[in-house]
């Protein structure tokens, strides 16, 4: 049958997607390759109190940017099928390193994912600043995802990539000792600002970061605008589910973690963090890497 034979019905069927149906009292999904990602889950309670949140972290696998591209997919997909068989709504993505491969594991799912890249970007473009840096992990750092998103509306902006190979996993650890840290951080975020001593605004590109937002503020006070992009992912959270009518307008607002990592480090950090008490936090089988 040719197209002009077809009734509109049958042409809506076969050329476009069937609209899927989103369920208002799903939860929301947060993953993370690690605990990092607690400060979307923060702000997500801030705006969407009445949703019921559901956080994977991979403990186990952290840090995912010391890994390749092939590997950070495939364990991604595994966390994803895990957030699908608890019937999530949409997920949004809080690692950085994750987030540069949405476009490789996307087309798989039917609910929508948030990068959090994207929200880093989207806010380092609303601000008028002739350059900025970013940090992040190794692997995030090399893709130059920030560079390349910001350069398509702002070409004129310079953007300075750092990674730092043990930061995130220090955190991950429960490891706050202001002597490691800040170690860390003289190695990596002051090597930058050595080679760009005009520098005063920083993204944070991995959500690890703002955990240790108070040891950037104390060793390099010309920081003056430092960026946490959770903020805006949580709102672009939110203004998808109310363009889908998909918000949970009655709810409690429930909370459950489920990590591959130490659950009392996790424990320790959603206090720390000012999270709302989970109702459970419970350790799972771990994704497998590529040759494992």
């Amino acid at each position: 049958m040719n197209a002009a034979a077809m009734n509109p019905q049958e042409i809506i069927r076969i050329f476009r997607k069937e609209r899927v149906v989103i369920d208002a009292k799903a939860p929301i999904g947060v993953m993370d390759g690690g605990l990092g990602g607690f400060t979307v889950v923060k702000e997500l309670q801030k705006i969407l109190p009445e949703e019921d949140v559901i956080y994977l972290g991979d403990g186990k696998n952290n840090p995912y940017g010391n890994r390749s591209g092939e590997d950070i997919v495939h364990l991604t997909k595994q966390c994803l099928n895990f957030l699908k068989e608890k019937k999530v709504k949409t997920v949004a993505v809080a690692c950085n390193t994750i987030s540069t491969m949405i476009d490789h594991y996307q087309p798989d799912y039917d609910f929508k994912i948030f990068s959090i890249v994207q929200a880093g970007s989207d806010d380092a473009v609303r601000m008028d600043l002739q350059q900025i840096g970013v940090l992040s992990t190794v692997f995030t750092a090399k893709t130059e995802c920030y560079a390349h998103l910001i350069h398509q509306r702002k070409p004129q902006m310079k953007v300075y990539a750092q990674g730092c190979p043990m930061l995130a996993r220090l955190i991950e650890d429960g490891d706050f000792d202001c002597g490691r840290i800040d170690a860390e951080l003289n190695k990596t975020l002051g090597g930058l600002l050595e080679q760009y001593p005009a520098l005063d605004s920083l993204v944070f590109g991995c959500t690890h970061f703002p955990l240790v937002q108070e040891n950037i503020e104390r060793l390099y006070p010309q920081l003056i605008h430092l960026i946490n992009p959770a903020a805006t992912q949580a709102r672009q959270v939110k203004e998808y589910l109310e363009r889908e009518h998909a918000l949970n307008t009655g709810g409690a607002g429930t909370f459950r973690i489920y990590t591959t990592g130490n659950c009392e480090s996790y424990r320790s950090v959603a206090e720390r963090v000012g999270l709302k008490t989970p109702l459970s936090i419970e350790h799972v089988p771990a994704p497998q890497p590529l040759n494992s």
